[in-house]
């Protein structure tokens, strides 16, 4: 059980994740371990800043060695070395956990379960826990009722609700009898907050509800949401010997298992119908390997008559290939020699062609020389 303490005191030593047990940063005055270690003068004596500020209040000098001292000193090595220190939330119900330096803002800032006083404009100044101020601050403090100056004996409607009421009896309606009041689930550590009337939905579903093994076992604190988890450590889950893979099949609670895993006649007479079961399986492999090399062999005769039968089939191919290609020779070697005549004849022609106009062209030129030579007589007459 994490402890409760009081703000202006030390740490306790059961508050500290790990037990912490060096009485070397205790405060000399509580006793516990020191929240904000300050000193006197001398540098010697330890004490929590609240608890000798305190002490100064009455007697100005350092209750350990009586030396004068006005002020507090502080110690920057006993600071450093506590803040560093993993502590648990001071309130039982937070599951806040981490260093001291950090457990002051966690309480100022965070912990729904740090009481809290109603302040800001129109606060009544009441004190409530800090999870729990959102509904006193609508529900609760008077002050943020634009008519709560008007005499106790006037009933009002309110929104949240079809009830008429005195404002004498708001309070406790709000309180303890309203359907829409808000509500925290009761179960620690859960945040979930709802109207009264939707309550009882979110309990049926709670991740943190408590609850109780289906198999009966004895397991503590027991949430819905480790019921899961907790089938793998349940001593009462019906579990399979661990020589199951050996022929084993028996099944028995897991906190039970255990004597028959040991027992090893047992285990030995399931090792020894399993060895018989393999080398029966091993007889059955060996005739179905037979089988299949038979089958094997069969089916290969086929293959190899196929094969044959492509040799055959190719040889008499190229055996007829061979003798029409013998046949068809004397045809090419005509068609060759036509094909040469014919291209013979053309080049033939077309030498005769080339020559035939060489001559015109000859003829065509002497006939312009003479003619030109005829007028030139012309002219010299």
């Amino acid at each position: 059980m994490k402890p409760t303490m009081s703000r202006r005191g030390g740490f306790p030593s059961a508050q500290f994740c790990n037990q912490f047990k060096s009485e070397f940063f205790n405060c000399l005055i509580c006793l516990d371990v020191c929240r904000s270690p300050v000193t006197c003068r001398s540098g010697a004596h330890l004490f929590c800043h609240g608890c000798l500020a305190e002490s100064l209040r009455h007697n100005p000098s350092c209750p350990t060695c009586r030396e004068p001292l006005a002020d507090p000193v502080l110690c920057p090595f006993a600071s450093k070395q506590v803040s560093a220190l993993d502590v648990f939330c001071s309130h039982d119900e937070c599951t806040w956990k981490g260093t001291c330096g950090r457990l002051d803002s966690h309480l100022d800032n965070d912990c729904p379960y740090e009481p809290i006083e109603c302040t800001g404009e129109g606060g009544c100044g009441a004190r409530a826990l800090r999870r729990e101020m959102a509904t006193h601050r609508q529900f609760i403090c008077l002050q943020n009722c634009p008519n709560s100056k008007a005499e106790e004996s006037i009933e009002e409607e309110f929104d949240t609700c079809d009830v008429r009421l005195s404002r004498n009896d708001l309070i406790d309606h709000l309180q303890n009898h309203c359907e829409l009041r808000l509500i925290h689930c009761p179960h620690p550590s859960c945040e979930f907050s709802a109207a009264y009337n939707r309550m009882p939905a979110h309990l049926e579903v709670c991740p943190l509800a408590p609850v109780l093994c289906p198999r009966q076992c004895d397991t503590p604190n027991l949430t819905r949401q480790c019921l899961d988890a907790h089938k793998t450590d349940c001593p009462n889950e019906p579990v399979l010997c661990v020589h199951a893979p050996l022929g084993c099949s028996h099944v028995a609670p897991r906190g039970q298992i255990g004597e028959h895993e040991q027992d090893i006649g047992v285990h030995f007479v399931a090792l020894s119908k399993a060895f018989v079961q393999l080398q029966q399986s091993h007889v059955r492999l060996k005739q179905s390997h037979v089988q299949l090399q038979r089958s094997h062999v069969q089916l290969q005769q086929p293959h190899v008559q196929l094969q044959q039968s492509h040799v055959q089939l190719q040889r008499s191919v190229e055996t007829k290939l061979e003798a029409q290609a013998t046949l068809l020779q004397p045809l090419v070697a005509e068609a060759q020699a036509r094909a040469e005549a014919k291209a013979r004849a053309k080049a033939k022609a077309r030498t005769k062609a080339r020559a035939k106009a060489r001559a015109k062209a000859k003829a065509r030129a002497e006939a312009q020389a003479k003619a030109k030579d005829e007028e030139s007589d012309l002219e010299w007459y």
